[in-house]
């Protein structure tokens, strides 16, 4: 929940990432009265080392106050989430790696696929996100659960408009890839060597006509049943999978 400049953050990992990662403030943290276990147990000792208000409440108050999420036992005020400029977000990613992925997101608008995306993203080692101001969800507490905090550790900035910012990347020597099911390449024989934005169009209807038109090239997930097509988040965590093996294999070799 946003309230001016303050985003509510709730579950344990959420708000321990957020604190360890120490990008934004944290106001206070609200615990359940008589909520105790090992993993709280080390939170609340993180908070205390940050000397952040603690503020308790009867299991009764806590619940009617935060009924609405699934909190386990303590929830956290912050400031809201700080995104980046696109040539921040691409200098930054070029700095990183000499072949970085950023991934370009196309109207996910279920924040519970958005978070996904990002915890995928940032476990696998994706740089960077894009995302548009309209027609996507907003960074909001679900999408700070859904991500198990690894919205706390990825670049995210957001752009007016999607084809803008693809030619911005081209520009940059990144090579635009749309994730599609009917897309000309296999994503396990596409070769991960060079700068890449991984595009992932909407659950429903896919990557814009627009959009796709302006792909580099267009990477499909095989599957046996061809009826059967995977959401956005399990699709994106397949290609950025097979993206970081190539590079562990390389290293290895």
């Amino acid at each position: 929940m946003r309230d001016g400049q303050t985003d509510i953050l709730y579950g344990i990992n959420p708000i321990t990432e957020a604190l360890k990662v120490s990008k934004r403030k944290c106001f206070r943290v609200v615990l359940e009265g008589g909520k105790i276990n090992p993993r709280l147990k080390d939170l609340m000792t993180l908070v205390q080392s940050k000397n952040i208000l603690i503020e308790s409440l009867t299991k009764e108050e806590f619940k009617k106050r935060y009924r609405s999420y699934i909190h386990q036992g303590v929830i956290g005020y912050f400031s809201i989430k700080e995104t980046v400029g696109l040539h921040e977000l691409i200098s930054g990613a070029l700095e990183k790696s000499a072949n970085p992925i950023l991934v370009i997101l196309d109207g996910i608008q279920d924040p519970h696929n958005l978070g996904a995306i990002i915890r995928s993203a940032a476990a696998m080692g994706i740089q960077g996100m894009v995302l548009p101001k309209h027609r996507v969800a907003p960074l909001n507490e679900t999408v700070a659960k859904c991500s198990s905090g690894a919205i706390e550790k990825l670049p995210i900035t957001w752009v007016p408009n999607l084809s803008n910012a693809m030619e911005k990347l081209k520009e940059s020597e990144f090579w635009i890839v749309g994730i599609d099911p009917e897309g000309t390449t296999s994503c396990y024989d596409f070769k991960f060597d060079m700068p890449v934005a991984l595009l992932i169009g909407n659950e429903g209807k896919g990557i814009r006509p627009l959009l796709k038109k302006n792909c580099d090239f267009t990477l499909s997930i095989p599957m046996e049943n061809s009826m059967n097509s995977l959401n956005a988040s399990t699709a994106g965590a397949v290609v950025f999978y097979e993206a970081l093996r190539q590079k562990l294999n390389k290293k290895a070799g």
